[in-house]
Formats: C-alpha cells, sequence, structure tokens
C-alpha cells in the first residue's frame, strides 16, 4: 500500500539512481585513477630503457648471445622486479626476454608504432604498448632503440609485469569490497536522510492537493485547498479551487434550477387551472339551468367564459412566445424607426388603462434622436409589458415618468413609477417567469406574470441590457439600453 503513494514511488526512484551513478561515479574514478597511474609511471621512466640500451651496448657481441647479457640483465631485474624486459629486431619479433619464472609469453612479435611514437617524443607522448604476457592487453611501457646483430631493434621494457598484476589484483579486491561497502552506506545514509526528508517536504503540497480531491469526491463541495508559490503546484491547486468553486456554483445552479421548475409547474397549474375552472363552471351552469336564465345572465355567463378563454389564449401564447425567446429561435424583423415616435404609441394605446387610474404619465419626447435598428413589434412589446407592470402597480393619482437618453453607441429609456416598490428579497426574482412578490398570488390584477421575463429576453435578443432598480416605498425604475 505504502509502495503506491507517489512519495514512495519518486524516493525509491531517487534511491536507485543515487546507486547507480554512485557505482558508475566509482568506476569512473577508478579508471581514471588507473589511466593517470599509467601516465606517471611512463613519464617517470620514460629513460629507463635508454639506460638499459646503454648498459648492454658493450655486452652486445656478434653473433648476438643471450649468454652475454644474462648477468647484466639480472641484476637489473634485482633492482626493479616488477618489470620485464624485451629485446626486439627491426620487425617487431622477441629475440630474448627476461621476466618472471612463471610468465609465459603467448605472443611472438610486438607492434613497433608505438615505440617508435614512445621514441620520436623522447617519451612524452603517453601511448600504451603490446603486452606479450597476454593477446591483447596494452600496458605503459619505456623503449629505446639498440643495435643488434647489426640490425635495428628495440629495448622493450614492460613497466608493470605479470608479478605486479598479480599482486595489484590482490589488494584491489580487498579495495574494492571495502570501499564499496563504505560507499554503499553513505549512499544509503545519504539518500535517506536528506533525499527522503526532500521529497518529503516537496511532496507536502501533492499530498495536500490529493486530500482536498479525496474530500471533494466524498461530497465537500466547499473544501479548498491552500497551496503557496507560484509553481506548477500552485497553478494545480488555483486550477482545482476554480474548477471546485464553478462545480459548487454549477450544482447550486442546479438546486435553484430544480426549485424553479417545481415553481414553475405549480403556477403554470395554478394560472391554467383557474380560468379552465371558470369557464367550466359557467358552462355547467349555463347546461344546467338552461331553461331558468334570462337572455341577459345566459350572456353574462357566455361573455365572462369567453373573456377567461381569451386569457387562457393570451397565457398560453405567451409562454411559447417566451419558450421560443428563450431558445433563440425567433428571429427579430430588422427595420429602422423612431424610438420616440414608438414610446408617444405605446403611451397613447396605455391611456384609457391610466387614465382609469388617474395616472400621470410624463413624456416629452426631444428632438434629434437617431433611428433605432431593430424589431419595432419586439420592441414594443417590450415597452408596453413594462409600462403595463407600471400602471398596475402604481396608486391611484400616482405618476409615471418616462425617460429617453441618447449616449455614446446607446439608447437609454427609463421607467419610474411610483408604487410601492419592489423589495431587496425580490428585486433580483423579477424578470423570472410567473415570479410576483405577492406570495398569495392574488388575481386581483391583471397580466400573466410574463411580462417582464419576455421583456427581457427581448432586450437581450437585441444585444441589450434591462435592469430594475427599487426600494420598498419609494417606487421602482426600469431602465433599458438599447446598442444603436
Amino acid at each position: 500500500m505504502i509502495l503506491r503513494s507517489f512519495y514512495a514511488r519518486i524516493s525509491l526512484l531517487f534511491l536507485a539512481l543515487i546507486l547507480l551513478l554512485g557505482g558508475a561515479s566509482l568506476i569512473i574514478a577508478f579508471n581514471a585513477s588507473e589511466h593517470l597511474f599509467d601516465e606517471v609511471e611512463q613519464l617517470l621512466n620514460r629513460e629507463y630503457a635508454m639506460s638499459i640500451a646503454d648498459e648492454l651496448k658493450p655486452l652486445i657481441g656478434d653473433p648476438f648471445t643471450e649468454e652475454n647479457i644474462k648477468d647484466a640483465i639480472h641484476y637489473m631485474m634485482v633492482l626493479n622486479p616488477i618489470v620485464e624486459i624485451y629485446l626486439l629486431n627491426s620487425e617487431g619479433l622477441i629475440l630474448c626476454y627476461f621476466a618472471g619464472p612463471d610468465d609465459q609469453v603467448v605472443r611472438n612479435q610486438i607492434d613497433l608504432k608505438p615505440l617508435r611514437l614512445f621514441s620520436d617524443s623522447d617519451g612524452f607522448e603517453t601511448v600504451l604498448g603490446d603486452d606479450p604476457r597476454t593477446e591483447s592487453s596494452l600496458k605503459p611501457f619505456s623503449a629505446a632503440p639498440l643495435v643488434i646483430d647489426n640490425d635495428d631493434g628495440w629495448v622493450y621494457v614492460i613497466l608493470r609485469g605479470q608479478s605486479y598484476d598479480r599482486s595489484l589484483a590482490m589488494l584491489r579486491s580487498n579495495y574494492y569490497i571495502s570501499s564499496g561497502l563504505i560507499t554503499f552506506i553513505i549512499a544509503m545514509l545519504a539518500t535517506a536522510v536528506v533525499g527522503l526528508s526532500l521529497f518529503f517536504v516537496l511532496t507536502r503540497r501533492l499530498r495536500a492537493l490529493n486530500l482536498g480531491v479525496e474530500a471533494f469526491a466524498r461530497g465537500q463541495l466547499d473544501h479548498r485547498v491552500e497551496i503557496s508559490g507560484k509553481d506548477e503546484l500552485a497553478n494545480l491547486g488555483n486550477a482545482f479551487n476554480d474548477m471546485a468553486q464553478s462545480i459548487e456554483e454549477g450544482v447550486k445552479q442546479i438546486h435553484d434550477a430544480d426549485k424553479q421548475r417545481g415553481e414553475l409547474i405549480a403556477n403554470i397549474s395554478h394560472d391554467l387551472r383557474s380560468p379552465l375552472t371558470s369557464i367550466r363552471g359557467h358552462l355547467e351552469t349555463i347546461l344546467i339551468k338552461d331553461d331558468k336564465l334570462s337572455a341577459s345572465e345566459r350572456r353574462d355567463f357566455l361573455e365572462t367564459s369567453l373573456k377567461n378563454v381569451s386569457g387562457f389564449q393570451k397565457l398560453v401564447e405567451e409562454l411559447f412566445d417566451l419558450a421560443k425567446l428563450e431558445a433563440r429561435q425567433t428571429t427579430p424583423q430588422i427595420q429602422l424607426f423612431s424610438m420616440a415616435e414608438l414610446i408617444q404609441d405605446v403611451v397613447l394605446k396605455l391611456k384609457p388603462q391610466s387614465d382609469e387610474k388617474a395616472i400621470k404619465i410624463s413624456w416629452i419626447p426631444s428632438a434629434g434622436f437617431p433611428a433605432f435598428e431593430g424589431d419595432i413589434g419586439l420592441i414594443e412589446r417590450v415597452l408596453t409589458n413594462i409600462l403595463e407592470n407600471a400602471v398596475s402597480h402604481t396608486p391611484y393619482g400616482g405618476r409615471i415618468q418616462i425617460g429617453l437618453e441618447h449616449y455614446a453607441g446607446s439608447l437609454e429609456i427609463s421607467i419610474d413609477d411610483t408604487g410601492p416598490g419592489i423589495s431587496p428579497e425580490d428585486l433580483p426574482h423579477i424578470f423570472e417567469r410567473f415570479y410576483r412578490a405577492d406570495k398569495s398570488r392574488s388575481r386581483d390584477r391583471k397580466g400573466t406574470g410574463l411580462g417582464l421575463a419576455i421583456a427581457k429576453e427581448v432586450v437581450e435578443l437585441h444585444n441589450g441590457r434591462i435592469l430594475a432598480e427599487s426600494s420598498e416605498g419609494a417606487g421602482a425604475v426600469f431602465r433599458i439600453s438599447l446598442p444603436l
């Protein structure tokens, strides 16, 4: 279970990497030290073969025999037992050699190119030569030309012979084991103390983010993570918080939508049931009391039923219109018209209702307004719905003020009434379908409850905006902004 965590995996990976790099570093260091030792040894003994050649010149007779130089070579081997001395002819063939008693030569000819390079550089060129005791190994050497049997030959000295290699192999094995164990222990301790602690600190924010995601998955939608810094993890934490905020708001909107859907169904049921109930009641009365009703009573019943049918039809039509507007299935018929003239027409159309309540509508159109480009029928519906709403809520003898202003790139329309105003709790919802501040849903006021919702959709269809401002007891102001 522990190995499944990101911290454990990255720690193990780091440990393996440390051990791998440590081992590679040891191997590279040993090889480098070996090559360095070869170079130093060859440089220090660059004149060793020359000294031997000088000693052997008086002893080499014609013809050459090994017995003549055996004693001199033996004396030199006693002074430096780790070397091997070979005499070569001009083709690199070994004429004789002096080494340990158990050492055997496996190749009889030496490549002379390294010897000539060594001689031409006076021993300052680092180069390795063939080892006669092996088939492919190269070793540091010292070489000097020597005339043998009236032929150009060479004194070839292997500076580290087989006896040296055997002794070095024994010591090196013990050294590698001890140094390897020490290096392994140090690497483990360094990784455990420094590496794991470092990764613990670095993955702490990642663990916090993981806990935040798990809490969010358990349903704690208000949970947020706190990750400091400006790196990728901080960006990931901020992105998670933004995502969580969006999801929380989305869930809240879904709940609100469900609540509104329930209220909508209840409202539609109420608004459809009332006229249907009235129509049914009047028609049943006509059927039951047909022979007892006078002509005027029958006419009153029929007119009332017709009135309810008209209201029912208007409600259904406005529901369809609102649905099409919300789905953006309504295509505006664009044309140029005068907004001031349209407002004047709407005021005149609603004059009977305003006069009935002795409401004064103040409207003084100004000249010089540019023509507006839009759907005149839809804009007329917006103005009618809002003005009807103002007349409906303005008490007897009240006042309604209409304003029209021209700003850069837009027309601003305001409708200000002296009604009871809208409470702060109801103000954010007044453009919702069927919403009424009167929770008792009194039918005293005419209307379907869809007028302001339709007005909002029409204004937004024209890329405009509509808002309401009010406080209880101070009337309401509706402002419409339409881009030119």
